[in-house]
C-alpha cells in the first residue's frame, strides 16, 4: 500500500511544495513524539496525505514549529501539525505493523519481522482509541487473506475489500463528513490495491504468488484505474475544502499515478 499517495512535485507550486514538506515533517514530528524513533521510521506519504486532507476539510487549527531531527541533524526545518496528524500517526503505526507482518509471511523478510515486533506493543492503545477503524482493518485484512489463500480470481472482490478497509481509515470521526471521507478512502483503497496488482503482475507470476488479475491479464487497467479514481475526485468536487486543495488535487490527478508501471 505505502508510497502511492504522493504529490507530483514538478506540477505543484513552490509555495505548496514547501507547505507539503512542512506537513510531511509534521507527521514525522508527531510519530517521534508519540512512538519514538521506531515510530518515526514508519513515516509515509500516504498518511501525510490523510493528515492534509482532514486538515483541509475540517479547517483544523495548526501548530507550527522549527527543529532539527535525526534525518536532518544539521539544518533546522519547519513543520506543521494539526489534530489530524495524531490520528494519521496512529493509523500509520497500525497499518505499517500489518504491512510488515504481510511482508514477513510472504517473503520471510527479516527486517519486516523485526519491524512488526517493534510496533506490536503499540497496537492495544491504538485499538482502544480507534475501535471502529482498527476492527475494520483487522477484519478486512483477515477476509482479504482468505481470498488470497483461496486464490480468488475475481479482482473486484479483493479490490472492494481493501477499499472498505481504507474507507474506514479515512472516516476519522462519526460526523457529517464520515460518509464523504469513507467514499474517498474507499476509492483510493480500490485504486491502490488494483494498482499494486497491475505493477506486481510479472513478479507475482515469476514467484508464483497470488495475483487476482491472472484470469483477466489482457484488460486495459489504466481505464479501470481512471474510472475508480474519478469516484474520489467526484466526491472532492462536491465538498468545500478550506485549505490545501491544490495539494490534494495534485495528488489525486497526478501524484498517485507516478508508481503506475505500463507494459
Amino acid at each position: 500500500m505505502f508510497g502511492t499517495i504522493m504529490i507530483q512535485r514538478k506540477t505543484l507550486s513552490k509555495e505548496s511544495n514547501v507547505r507539503y514538506g512542512e506537513s510531511y515533517c509534521g507527521l514525522c514530528h508527531t510519530l517521534l513524539e508519540d512512538y519514538g524513533a521506531v515510530g518515526q521510521r514508519t513515516l509515509t506519504y500516504d498518511m501525510t496525505f490523510l493528515s492534509i486532507l482532514l486538515g483541509g476539510i475540517y479547517n483544523l487549527p495548526e501548530e507550527k514549529g522549527k527543529e532539527k531531527c535525526t534525518v536532518h541533524p544539521f539544518k533546522t526545518h519547519k513543520y506543521i501539525v494539526n489534530e489530524a496528524a495524531g490520528y494519521a500517526a496512529d493509523m500509520n503505526i497500525f497499518l505499517t505493523y500489518y504491512q510488515a507482518l504481510d511482508d514477513w509471511n510472504d517473503d520471510k523478510n527479516k527486517s519486516a519481522f523485526k519491524k512488526s515486533k517493534d510496533l506490536k506493543p503499540f497496537l492495544t492503545d491504538i485499538r482502544t482509541k480507534w475501535p471502529r477503524q482498527t476492527k475494520a482493518v483487522e477484519e478486512g485484512l483477515k477476509t482479504l487473506g482468505k481470498m488470497e489463500a483461496d486464490n480468488e480470481l475475481n479482482p473486484d472482490l479483493p479490490t472492494n475489500c481493501f477499499g472498505k478497509i481504507l474507507g474506514e481509515v479515512f472516516a476519522w470521526r462519526d460526523d457529517d463528513y464520515r460518509d464523504i471521507l469513507f467514499k474517498m478512502g474507499e476509492g483510493l483503497g480500490k485504486f491502490i490495491y488494483l494498482l499494486d496488482a497491475v505493477n506486481d503482475f510479472k513478479e507475482d507470476l515469476k514467484k508464483q504468488r497470488y495475483n487476482p488479475l491472472v484470469a483477466q491479464m489482457h484488460m486495459d487497467y489504466q481505464m479501470v484505474l481512471t474510472a475508480i479514481l474519478s469516484e474520489v475526485t467526484d466526491v472532492l468536487d462536491k465538498i468545500h475544502v478550506y485549505k490545501d486543495k491544490d495539494i490534494i488535487e495534485n495528488v489525486l490527478y497526478a501524484g498517485i499515478w507516478q508508481t503506475y508501471i505500463k507494459d
